[in-house]
């Protein structure tokens, strides 16, 4: 089984393409999705699916929901098994908007790709991804990157990049061990070590504990 999650308009001949109900959308009018419903909520087989793939939807996820999905979609993966993440490229597009060059109408454009279209409460980006930030992002969670591929479309900056599973030590692979993997990634969010850091932090570990719970392999 491969996996498209957050399809939109887009059909992937051969995936099973997933997105939300249509109420939940405010500009799209129809659903082509296989599957609809709530990504947050998925759950499949451990080392079931062959592949996952997501454009423009990573960046919507809150970065302790990420790290949980990160090791939820390592347990649902076959040995092998590849994801595929498109998302805006964050220091091109920054770029843009700090250019004195550019026009309002550019820089209003960059604006939008960075934060999101905002017509629905999901609408919005809780992350800016470059290639090297992605890459060490993921590989923290059990894959190696194969490709990085980077595009334009109507003056908007983007990258994709294609990784696969491959093998954890068997500590790390369980619900456990990438519940230190993300500490010690979040622990690089924090400002110092004081207490009301480590109260963010362990606010961010009950975030994280709540999602893998729901999309941790069945």
């Amino acid at each position: 089984m491969k996996l498209h999650l957050g399809c939109g308009q887009k059909y992937l001949e051969g995936y099973v393409n997933i997105d939300f109900s249509l109420n939940s959308h405010t500009v799209q009018e129809s659903s082509i999705a296989d599957i609809r419903c709530d990504i947050l909520d998925l759950n499949y087989p451990a080392e079931s699916i062959k592949e996952i793939r997501l454009h423009h939807l990573f960046e919507h996820f809150p970065r302790p929901v990420a790290c949980a999905l990160l090791a939820s979609w390592y347990s649902w993966l076959r040995p092998g098994g590849v994801i595929h993440i498109e998302v805006p490229d964050f220091e091109k597009t920054a770029r843009t908007v700090l250019n004195h060059f550019t026009s309002f109408e550019e820089k209003a454009v960059a604006e939008r790709h960075l934060f999101g279209t905002h017509e629905a409460g999901w609408a919005v980006h809780c992350e800016g991804y470059t290639p090297k930030l992605l890459q060490s992002f993921i590989e923290k969670f059990g894959f190696r990157t194969i490709k990085i591929k980077k595009n334009n479309w109507k003056g908007t900056h983007n990258f994709e990049l294609i990784a696969k599973k491959i093998k954890l030590d068997i500590q790390k692979h369980t619900k456990e061990g990438f519940k230190v993997i993300t500490e010690n990634f979040l622990k690089g969010f924090l400002l110092d070590n004081s207490e009301s850091e480590y109260k963010l932090l362990s606010v961010w570990l009950n975030i994280f504990d709540n999602q893998i719970e729901k999309t941790w392999a069945s």
